[in-house]
C-alpha cells in the first residue's frame, strides 16, 4: 500500500513538472486527472512546492514556471466546480503609505474549460481594508453579472475570512447591499475561502490597480 502511494505521488510530481515546464494542454489535464481524489488546496500546495524547486533548477524558465503554476492552481480549484459554473478569485490592496490612501480591486473569472471570462484590475475609492475587500468582490461580480447571458452560476474565492463569514452569517448587513443586488442577477452565487497563497493572481491585479491609480 505504501509503495503504491509513493508511486502515485511520484507520478503526480512528474506530471506537475511537465505541466509547469511545457504548459501543454495534455500535461495540465494529466495533473487534473491524478489530483481528482485530492483536496484542491493540498494539490495547489504541491504545485507551488514543485514550482519553487523548478524555478531554482531551471532559472532561465523561472518566470514561465511561476506563471504556469498560477494557471494550474486556478484549474485545480476549478475542477471542484460544476461544469456549467463560472469560478473566480477576488482581492483588494490598500496602500497605507499614500496620502490619501489609495486602493485597488483585482480578480479573474474563468469558465468551466478554464478559459478567461473576465478580468478586473481597477482602482477603488474604499481605503479601509475590509470595505475594500467588499468592493473588490462587487467589482468581480459586476464583471460577471454584466454578461448575464453567459453568467448564471458562479463561485468566487477570496482569502478574506471576515468577508466569507459576513456573507454566510450576516447577509443582510448594509455593507453587502451591492453584493446582494448583484447576486440576485445570478441563479446561484457562492463565496468560498481560499488560502492567501493560492490567491496570488487576484492579489497581483489588485496591486497593479493601486500602482496605476
Amino acid at each position: 500500500m505504501l509503495s503504491a502511494r509513493r508511486e502515485q505521488a511520484r507520478a503526480l510530481a512528474d506530471a506537475i513538472d511537465r505541466a509547469l515546464l511545457r504548459s501543454a494542454a495534455a500535461d495540465l489535464q494529466r495533473v487534473l486527472e491524478l489530483s481528482q481524489r485530492e483536496d484542491a488546496a493540498r494539490a495547489a500546495d504541491r504545485v507551488q512546492l514543485r514550482a519553487k524547486r523548478l524555478a531554482k533548477t531551471h532559472a532561465a524558465q523561472r518566470i514561465h514556471v511561476l506563471a504556469a503554476a498560477g494557471t494550474l492552481i486556478l484549474r485545480l480549484y476549478g475542477a471542484a466546480v460544476p461544469a456549467d459554473w463560472l469560478y473566480g478569485w477576488c482581492d483588494a490592496s490598500v496602500d497605507r503609505s499614500a496620502s490619501p490612501r489609495c486602493a485597488g480591486a483585482g480578480g479573474v473569472i474563468l469558465d468551466g474549460r478554464g478559459r478567461e471570462f473576465a478580468r478586473v484590475c481597477e482602482p477603488i475609492a474604499e481605503a479601509e481594508p475590509f470595505v475594500a475587500e467588499i468592493a473588490a468582490l462587487e467589482a468581480v461580480l459586476r464583471a460577471a453579472a454584466g454578461r448575464r447571458e453567459h453568467a448564471r452560476r458562479i463561485r468566487i474565492y477570496t482569502d478574506c475570512d471576515a468577508l466569507v463569514s459576513l456573507w454566510l452569517q450576516r447577509r443582510r448587513d448594509p455593507r453587502l447591499s451591492a453584493v446582494r443586488a448583484l447576486a440576485r442577477r445570478l441563479l446561484r452565487f457562492e463565496l468560498r475561502r481560499v488560502p492567501r497563497r493560492h490567491n496570488q493572481i487576484a492579489h497581483r491585479l489588485a496591486r497593479e490597480a493601486v500602482v496605476e491609480s
